[in-house]
């Protein structure tokens, strides 16, 4: 795990820089490296247990996504298939709404008849090659449109993963920024205040950061 902690921050932050680049960026802020890529600024801080633990996260989050996409990408081109072998519909340049239509009705005529009852004339299909489809079983129809439901949970695992991606990012940077400001710490001093007047008793903290 250690090795693949290392590769990362390798090709994360030294692959794409070089010469003066990299000086450049080791003069960055602790806060902007992580906020670039998670854990490189805990690193940077000496803080290598606290950069790990974001690294492993960005990794994972970033392998986890590539496949949900990759697995949505799969079953859709499974679910074309399987509409074309079993429907006859074309695959080519149809949108997502298409799809998710000749999933839920076992003809074009079928869907067409019932919006026209409805008077959508807007959402109506050509009844043409292009566009037609008519399975030969309702069972098909079914097994069709679970595979394109596992496709679309797959994608929108993927989106959900791409947000925790964006989150580990800004979490790291929170960090990074809070580690910073601990390693300024130079003195803590405390300075109880009495008021007998008022029978009250209140204490002051000072924090004293390096500049």
């Amino acid at each position: 795990m250690e090795k693949l902690i290392s590769l990362y921050l390798f090709f994360g932050i030294c692959f794409p820089l070089h010469g003066q680049e990299q000086t450049s960026f080791r003069r960055i802020s602790p806060v902007i490296k992580s906020l670039i890529l998670p854990g490189s600024g805990e690193y940077a801080l000496g803080n290598k247990e606290r950069g790990r633990k974001f690294v492993i996260t960005e990794i994972a989050l970033v392998f986890s996504a590539v496949a949900s996409y990759h697995q949505s990408d799969s079953e859709r081109q499974t679910y074309m298939a399987f509409a074309s072998e079993h429907s006859g519909a074309q695959s080519s340049d149809k949108s997502h709404n298409y799809w998710v239509d000749i999933g839920n009705y076992i003809s074009i005529d079928a869907y067409n008849e019932e919006h026209l009852r409805f008077r959508e004339n807007d959402d109506l299909y050509e009844d043409s090659e292009l566009w037609t489809w008519d399975w030969d079983s309702d069972a098909n129809r079914s097994k069709f449109e679970s595979i394109r439901i596992r496709s679309d949970l797959w994608k929108l695992g993927g989106s959900f993963l791409i947000g925790g991606i964006v989150i580990n990012h800004i979490v790291s940077a929170i960090d990074a920024l809070y580690l910073k400001r601990i390693s300024a710490l130079e003195s803590i001093s405390f300075h109880p205040k009495i008021n007998p007047s008022q029978n009250s008793f209140a204490l002051q903290i000072d924090w004293n950061f390096s500049k």
